[in-house]
């Protein structure tokens, strides 16, 4: 603290009182104050940002397998090019919960969603047994049907040649139809989570409850940055790009899986939609008053809710890419160029 009886013979730079003008001349020359002199002029250190990447770097680093351990995040944009419409559009879920039910569950009218919400099912366990669960079976067996007209689509496809070149982590998906594991696809089981159930398992995650367990442990597993001794190929390794495709990650606590990606990884949204991605949770009415802004997942601390695809926290944390596209017409594109240019048997058709 200042001597405010002799203030002026205050070396500010070591701060102390050196009480004479003697003394602080003397001081001046000294090694601790030169040390401590440099030490302040120095700059502050700058933070170092990952190199800049487009859409034809990224297609030129997949192609030729520079990513090797690589976690794909999809939603309900993937599929609707399946003929598969998203809850909420006309021909969807919501709709047909409508139809069937509205006459005898008024409120449906203005909530379908309350059907498959846990409190419906406390309330009305054989009407969810009996009459729910069977329409949302078979509509999840139509959609894996091979001889269905509902086939996976050229982005399921592309999932599935990551894991046949062996590129492939793990595929997070918010989606309950299935087709992440239609038998034509041959992506092993174990390699998709879906994380909000499946309808042609009998298992949707209600409105109310929290994510299977498997999600949980998935992520401990795929985001863990030492990676256990007895871990198989296919699990070993740090994830060094995540792919996010049609969803806007504004449903928890999916949204927070991208920010889970260690230092450095490659993140990249694809979405025909930017603006819906970007929009932070808190800015929405019904997310304000449930969300948290940091989330604990698995064994790990709390990982940030909010949206890092733009702005410096994300920036000089991860390399990444953000791209307003069809999700298939992001696929299209790659795979011409991936055929342009590469060795016949580097060479993904989409079929």
């Amino acid at each position: 603290m200042m001597n405010k009886q002799n203030p002026k013979y205050w070396c500010h730079t070591c701060n102390i009182d050196l009480q004479s003008s003697k003394s602080l001349e003397e001081h001046n020359t000294g090694r601790r104050h030169a040390n401590l002199s440099i030490g302040q002029a120095k700059p502050p250190k700058k933070e170092r940002m990952p190199p800049p990447i487009d859409e034809a770097d990224l297609f030129e680093l997949i192609s030729r397998g520079h990513f090797q351990n690589v976690v794909i995040l999809t939603g309900a944009g993937v599929s609707t090019a399946a003929g598969i419409p998203d809850f909420r559009s006309p021909g969807g879920l919501f709709e047909t919960l409508r139809t069937k039910f509205g006459k005898k569950y008024p409120f449906v009218y203005d909530s379908p969603e309350t059907l498959l919400s846990r409190n419906f099912v406390t309330a009305h366990p054989d009407v969810y047994q009996y009459e729910i669960l069977p329409l949302l079976e078979d509509l999840g067996k139509s959609f894996r049907s091979g001889s269905s007209s509902i086939q996976p689509t050229l982005t399921h496809r592309f999932c599935a040649w990551l894991n046949e070149k062996g590129w492939l982590r793990r595929v997070y998906t918010q989606n309950v139809d299935g087709l992440h594991l239609h038998p034509t696809l041959n992506i092993e089981k174990e390699k998709v989570v879906e994380c909000h159930g499946s309808m042609i398992d009998g298992n949707p995650v209600l409105y109310g409850d929290d994510l299977p367990q498997r999600f949980y442990d998935c992520c401990d597993l795929d985001f863990d940055q030492i990676i256990p001794k007895n871990a198989s190929d296919s699990s070993a390794g740090t994830v060094d790009l995540i792919l996010v495709f049609g969803t806007s990650l504004q449903v928890f606590p999916f949204c927070a899986v991208p920010n889970l990606v260690p230092r450095g990884c490659t993140r990249v949204i694809v979405n025909r939609c930017l603006e819906h991605c970007l929009i932070e949770k808190e800015e929405t009415p019904a997310y304000r008053r449930q969300m948290p802004r940091r989330v604990r997942i698995g064994k790990r601390r709390s990982v940030s809710m909010q949206n890092l695809w733009t702005g410096r926290e994300g920036n000089t944390r991860w390399r990444q890419l953000l791209i307003e596209s069809d999700c298939d017409d992001f696929v299209q594109r790659f795979n011409s160029v991936v055929n342009d240019e590469s060795h016949e048997e580097e060479r993904y058709v989409a079929r």
